[in-house]
């Protein structure tokens, strides 16, 4: 077969999301689970103010990608401010191997992150949870707060907190909701029946004796193996989920530290989405603590890019 009829390499960018919603990017995910376990590769390297971030995954019946990032959290205070997260996700055809799709990695990071957290929480969370709490302002803090507005329904007592109450509020305006900017992340915490947190902590943000019996926990920052927003006693009371035992475990601080310092085990750790996927429901207590770590993965932007080349086929 010549060249010309390979399928035409898609450029999409930010202009995509008009075209994306929550519950759609939260069903591919869920999807996406239901195909082999997939194989993944990271590499973090150190640069210039920041990181360099290479992740790569194949999926049968998929086929692969490599998506690679820049992180650089002083972005925002240069002149003028740059994105602290910038990158590309290229998607490989599985027939053949070629490049079918080219993909901004803030677009595809945004949605991937923030429909991860989700498809967790649809497994995790009580359904009838009328109280959520935000802690983070950046864009990622903003995406969780819209997407778990759209999944659940019931929500009516919103929180939010960061470190700059500027940002907190300036959120705040632009939401359609009621949402009550907090003075202090254990404000925000206490009494919340979902906590989610996107942070860039190095040291956790979130203490276990803040935590109402039942509630659910969503941990989305502390990305780094040096980086943590729950404490030890969050971490050693919840029930522990991850979104991906191999991202997770080994490389992430939030249950890497603990589980070095011997607070945790591995096998504490219940189960991961693609358990929770294909179990397709979760038992739990009433007043059990149920704690999700994201820790991303190259298999998860594979299944989110898959959908977006889809979503652009349409247009």
């Amino acid at each position: 077969m010549s060249d010309t009829a390979l399928s035409p390499l898609l450029v999409l960018g930010p202009e995509l999301t008009d075209h994306l919603n929550w519950t759609d990017a939260v069903e591919a995910l869920r999807k996406g689970h239901m195909f082999p376990r997939a194989a993944i590769s990271d590499m973090l390297m150190p640069m210039a103010e920041g990181e360099l971030l290479t992740r790569s995954a194949a999926i049968p019946g998929l086929g692969a990608g490599t998506k690679s990032v820049t992180i650089r959290p002083n972005n925002r205070a240069l002149s003028p401010p740059a994105p602290s997260v910038q990158g590309l996700f290229t998607l490989f055809d599985e027939d053949r191997g070629h490049p079918v799709g080219l993909i901004d990695g803030a677009l595809l990071t945004f949605w991937k992150t923030v429909a991860d957290s989700l498809l967790g929480a649809s497994y995790l969370a009580h359904k009838d949870a009328r109280s959520l709490a935000v802690i983070g302002t950046g864009p990622i803090a903003k995406g969780l707060l819209e997407g778990y507005v759209t999944l659940f329904p019931d929500l009516t007592d919103i929180r939010i907190w960061g470190r700059t109450r500027a940002r907190a509020q300036a959120i705040a305006d632009e939401m359609t909701f009621p949402l009550v900017v907090c003075n202090s992340a254990e404000d925000a915490v206490r009494g919340a029946d979902i906590v989610t947190s996107a942070t860039a902590s190095s040291s956790p943000v979130i203490k276990g004796d803040w935590v109402k019996p039942g509630a659910h926990i969503d941990l989305v920052g502390a990305h780094g193996p040096d980086m943590r927003e729950g404490d030890d006693a969050l971490i050693s009371h919840a029930s522990l989920f991850v979104d991906s035992r191999e991202t997770v475990l080994k490389h992430i601080g939030e249950l890497r530290i603990p589980i070095a310092k011997r607070i945790i085990s591995p096998a504490d750790v219940k189960g991961d989405l693609y358990d929770l996927v294909i179990a397709d429901s979760q038992q739990r207590c009433d007043d059990e603590i149920t704690l999700f770590k994201n820790g991303g993965g190259a298999h998860l932007d594979l299944m989110m890019a898959r959908h977006c080349l889809e979503q652009a086929s349409k247009r």
